[in-house]
């Protein structure tokens, strides 16, 4: 009897809690390529600035940007205009990085008192959700795998995932939302020739997966999904993804939380995709 009920609970379902991981590492990794694109973004608008002020300057040297304009020998000149690194960001690159920044800013609290400290008026997560709801950020979504052709052959499966999760059945959205995370990152590493080690690959923990993780380069990206790809424990069963996959974890889609939270990490593949193959986030 004893090792019986022992079997029945090796092979139980078992309840893991996504919350804390879904709001506190998840959410942050998948907005963590706003700071990407605004690292790249800004070391570009930086090189453009020197290659205009080498080339078309006759001073060699800006005086505009010495707070200096009065010398200006070109007083019309595009830095007078005063331009700024989002101007020249590829479109799609532009249109998640406009999208993520203003769900965060939409979800806080902003006092008209300076002295006064930003809270969160509403949890971001659900800000995003109501934007997965509009023509606006779906059409984003398609539009986006439709022009790229990594992308392209999943766009029919995108959309069905968008119905299901505005539907409200986040059972039926999130699972799909991982395989096709998953593959997409596996026509990543196809389509750049990412080598693996043998060792890399046969660790179990859906190792071929985390092994493309890693080769991202998003330190904070890969520390979140750390925690979602692996046990966090040696006694752990197994990690939340598998624990969801093989069917041993019943209460990930209670809320729209997690498949909101995928579909974040399907938006910050479509832009590290466009970083990757453009080899730039900026217009030429």
């Amino acid at each position: 009897m004893a090792v019986q009920r022992k079997y029945q609970e090796k092979y139980a379902t078992i309840p893991i809690n996504l919350e804390k991981k879904v709001e506190n590492e998840l959410f942050p990794a998948a907005f963590s390529i706003c700071n990407r694109i605004e690292k790249e973004g800004k070391e570009e608008f930086k090189t453009r600035l020197n290659q205009f002020i080498s080339t078309k300057c006759p001073l060699r040297r800006c005086v505009v940007l010495r707070n200096e304009p009065s010398k200006c020998p070109i007083p019309l000149c595009w830095i007078a205009e005063g331009p700024t690194w989002p101007e020249f960001l590829l479109l799609e690159i532009n249109t998640v990085y406009c999208m993520l920044m203003d769900t965060y800013i939409e979800s806080l609290n902003v006092s008209e008192d300076p002295d006064e400290e930003i809270t969160f008026r509403e949890n971001p997560l659900n800000v995003m959700n109501r934007k997965l709801k509009t023509k606006g950020t779906q059409n984003f979504i398609i539009e986006a795998f439709e022009k790229s052709q990594i992308l392209r052959p999943r766009t029919s499966i995108i959309k069905d995932i968008l119905w299901i999760h505005n539907k409200g059945k986040y059972t039926l959205s999130v699972l799909p939302l991982i395989i096709q995370i998953e593959g997409i990152l596996h026509d990543l590493a196809y389509h750049f020739k990412w080598k693996f080690e043998k060792e890399e690959m046969y660790r179990g923990e859906a190792a071929k997966v985390w092994a493309i993780i890693r080769k991202l380069g998003d330190e904070p990206f890969e520390n979140a999904l750390r925690g979602f790809y692996t046990r966090e424990a040696a006694s752990a069963e197994d990690s939340p993804r598998n624990l969801i996959l093989h069917g041993r974890s019943l209460d990930y889609g209670e809320n729209q939380k997690l498949s909101t939270v995928l579909f974040l990490i399907l938006i910050y593949l479509i832009a590290f995709s466009q970083m990757k193959i453009q080899g730039r986030v900026t217009i030429e």
